[in-house]
């Protein structure tokens, strides 16, 4: 699931790391159980290991996007192409990416898309996923058109040339 759902699944390296720590100790209870050593303490110590860390990312996640919500200035009118870009996401990720999201209980990966601020500020990793990679919306389930994802690579290429002191991060 991390694999398909990010391109790149080191960046949340520590909770990937913990994970895996959970599953080398499910594993050793395993082992140790048919030798008859009854360790029971291990099997706990894994499914807190992965409770905090689930827990641990789901509040990091929440508490960044309430810091950038609370910092956004003042909504400005959108232009033509960043209003088809903010219909676009509306209609092709907010059913994930949101924090009323319909699909999923909470907004997948962390990443809330509730106004245009979000969208800005995640532009690169939409880029990355909806352009580049072409991995989201996950398997389409949204029916993303080519042309819709063209729209959001010329807004991202314009968004990168015009801003000053911004680069474009491939």
């Amino acid at each position: 699931m991390i694999s398909l759902h990010d391109a790149s699944p080191l960046v949340r390296w520590m909770v990937l790391a913990v994970w895996l720590l959970a599953a080398a100790l499910l594993v050793w209870f395993g082992l140790r159980w048919r030798r008859g050593c009854r360790t029971w303490g291990l099997p706990l110590i894994a499914a807190l290991l992965v409770l905090v860390s689930s827990l641990g990312l789901a509040l990091a996640t929440r508490v960044a996007h309430q810091h950038a919500a609370q910092a956004q200035a003042v909504a400005r009118p959108l232009s033509p192409q960043e209003q088809a870009v903010w219909t676009i996401v509306q209609t092709r990720c907010q059913a994930c990416h949101s924090d009323h999201a319909t699909v999923m209980p909470w907004a997948a990966y962390g990443l809330s898309l509730d106004d245009m601020g979000d969208v800005e500020r995640a532009a690169a990793a939409i880029h990355q996923q909806v352009v580049q990679t072409q991995a989201m919306p996950m398997g389409n389930t949204t029916q993303m058109t080519p042309q819709e994802r063209e729209v959001i690579a010329r807004w991202y290429a314009e968004r990168a040339t015009s801003a000053p002191g911004t680069k474009k991060s491939d």
